[in-house]
């Protein structure tokens, strides 16, 4: 089956299949390269990949709309047959959803401004800074677990990012893949401490059809077994 694009108002959404019938599994992503961003009309990246591919695979019908992160995660949290993706699981986050996994892993850290005299030596001294990241991001419950208190939050990682190199907050807290894409954009940002290491993954609603997400599971265990997953990550890194 083909897959389309359509525009709508600020939302991207890809379609598998034909329009007159309903999905069987709606997906929400954001914006967060590399793991999903848009391309010419198309959600790409390294976790989109696998989830259109696995879809594909275990013959599952759906539509994937980008959008606010806040909003996406928030959907699958109560809609049924909605999953979320590329998502961190956290022991927070576990219970609330049945998950399709390992996407990819990935480190969370704390970044500076390049060159900037902050230069925490160990989470104790980094909690002392103003440290943003972005609303509903695992990263602020990572903050919270480390005792961090002056977390500054935005509605997204580009305006976080913005803030940081503005001098409006001291650190921020993000993964591994989002500072090697900024760097490679020429960002002058830095890695000061790692956080935590975690398994980026697929979120569903508890509601979602466990017959479905056991398809799922499945198909992304056929993508590691024979080599797709290690061909997709490679064409992003």
């Amino acid at each position: 089956m083909m897959k389309f694009v359509t525009s709508i108002a600020t939302a991207l959404v890809v379609g598998l299949g034909s329009t007159a019938q309903a999905a069987d599994v709606m997906l929400f992503t954001e914006s967060y390269a590399p793991l999903n961003f848009e391309r010419d009309g198309q959600i790409v990246g390294l976790g989109a990949d696998q989830v259109f591919e696995l879809m594909d695979r275990a013959g599952i019908t759906y539509e994937a709309e980008m959008t606010q992160w806040s909003r996406a995660i928030g959907q699958a949290e109560r809609r049924p047959n909605t999953c979320v993706f590329s998502t961190t699981h956290t022991e927070e986050r576990d219970p609330n959803f049945s998950w399709v996994e390992p996407l990819a892993t990935d480190s969370t850290i704390l970044v500076r401004k390049t060159g900037a005299a902050i230069a925490p030596a160990s989470i104790e001294e980094a909690r002392q800074y103003r440290t943003g990241t972005q609303t509903g991001d695992y990263a602020v419950g990572v903050l919270e677990a480390a005792g961090f208190e002056a977390i500054d939050l935005a509605p997204a990682q580009d305006a976080t990012l913005k803030k940081l190199m503005q001098g409006r907050i001291d650190l921020m807290a993000t993964s591994g893949t989002f500072l090697e894409v900024a760097q490679a954009e020429g960002v002058e940002i830095e890695e000061v401490l790692v956080l935590s290491t975690t398994t980026m993954s697929m979120a569903c609603s508890k509601k979602t059809d466990q017959a479905l997400v056991d398809r799922m599971q499945a198909a992304l265990q056929s993508m590691i077994d024979d080599g797709t997953q290690a061909e997709i990550a490679a064409k992003y890194n």
